[in-house]
């Protein structure tokens, strides 16, 4: 599928009823040659028909967070109550969103579902994303309250001293809010959620889903225990090694500990298991009894801060691309290790031909 045809199935998605002259004004092509490509489009199987029926499991629905982040970074070394020199950085941010974005660069048809307040926060995140390729149509506003954000404040060595964190206006994303996007979940290809989501949002994020594969975000240790209930439906997990502990319900003190702890999910139903380790690495599990250790590729590096949604974001497109197991955890640390190389939690030089680039050259190398 060419660039052209990816350009014209993302607005089918977005209009299923335009015409095509419409589609040829936005592309700026004329209405034959948008003919000729919707016609190649139907060769190919991705649209069934009249009306511009789009083929199933080709998009990625993503529940979770979408926040403006806030960082102030102190002159000195330790920031006192009055008032303080310093730098103070403001860009888009929250777990499901970053994870969106980054699909989005990798060339994925994705769908970010969330919720944020009527206000300038809210605006500029929902432009941002849009902007950069995520369908947000189905994020939610919601007058009187603030959309979602995360404040710390650093010392001169960049050591968070302090941080806040106000998601509250995740918990009125309810069920009942959610049911207009049930026709979207229940075609996609996969589905992401992040437990940044309520228990009832991933209760009915997982009864939607129903057959779908579902990849979970456990996001941090205060928010993972709310996959347990859910643990037999995912199809791929991504911990820490600290919230597989929480999850497990034992600690994990050496190597042993952590294969019994993913053993233990892989019983309970988990089919895939990624534990993201505090050096990059990443230990993989199969629940056919596949294991193996990644360490990250060999690339620049700038800041780890995020590529952790670049890992995720490897993970949901290799699967959409149909790669196996191991594939998918090569292409999935190849992406970790291009996020690692920018300032910007979301790299722009994020795509699939960088990411595999990346990988031919560590393994020419190697």
């Amino acid at each position: 599928m060419n660039d052209r045809e990816k350009q014209i199935l993302q607005i089918l998605r977005s209009n299923p009823l335009i015409q095509q002259n419409e589609i040829g004004d936005i592309l700026q092509i004329s209405r034959s040659r948008v003919a000729a490509h919707i016609m190649d489009l139907m060769r190919k199987g991705l649209i069934k028909g009249k009306g511009y029926i789009l083929t199933e499991q080709d998009y990625c629905v993503v529940f979770g967070a979408i926040n403006m982040d806030i960082r102030g970074v102190a002159d000195i070394h330790y920031p006192q109550s009055a008032s303080n020199p310093g730098s103070i950085q403001c860009s888009a941010g929250g777990v499901g969103r970053n994870v969106a974005h980054n699909l989005a660069l990798l060339g994925r048809d994705v769908h970010l579902i969330s919720a944020v307040g009527d206000d300038f926060y809210g605006e500029t995140l929902l432009e941002q994303t849009r902007l950069a390729g995520v369908n947000v149509q189905s994020c939610i506003r919601l007058h009187g309250h603030n959309t979602s954000t995360y404040l710390s404040i650093a010392n001169q060595q960049e050591e968070t001293v302090l941080a806040i964190n106000d998601t509250h206006i995740l918990q009125q994303l309810t069920p009942q809010l959610l049911n207009s996007s049930r026709d979207l979940v229940m075609h996609a290809g996969v589905v992401l959620a992040d437990c940044n989501l309520t228990e009832e949002a991933l209760e009915w994020v997982f009864t939607m889903a129903g057959n779908i594969p579902v990849f979970v975000d456990t996001v941090s240790e205060f928010k993972a225990d709310k996959i347990r209930p859910w643990l037999s439906r995912i199809h791929t997990l991504k911990p820490t090694l600290q919230e597989l502990q929480i999850l497990w319900g034992q600690p994990i003190r050496r190597e042993a500990d952590k294969i019994a702890a993913v053993n233990s999910l892989h019983e309970q139903g988990v089919q895939r298991i990624f534990v993201y380790l505090d050096d990059d690495s990443v230990f993989c599990s199969k629940r056919d009894g596949e294991q193996l250790l990644l360490a990250s590729p060999d690339h620049a590096f700038t800041d780890r801060f995020g590529a952790d949604d670049g890992f995720m974001a490897g993970l949901l497109y290799s699967f959409l691309e149909g790669g196996d197991f191991t594939e998918s955890a090569h292409f999935a640390m190849a992406c970790a290790a291009i996020s690692r190389a920018s300032v910007s939690i979301n790299n722009p030089a994020l795509s699939a031909e960088n990411a595999m680039s990346l990988l031919n050259t560590n393994k020419a190398e190697a």
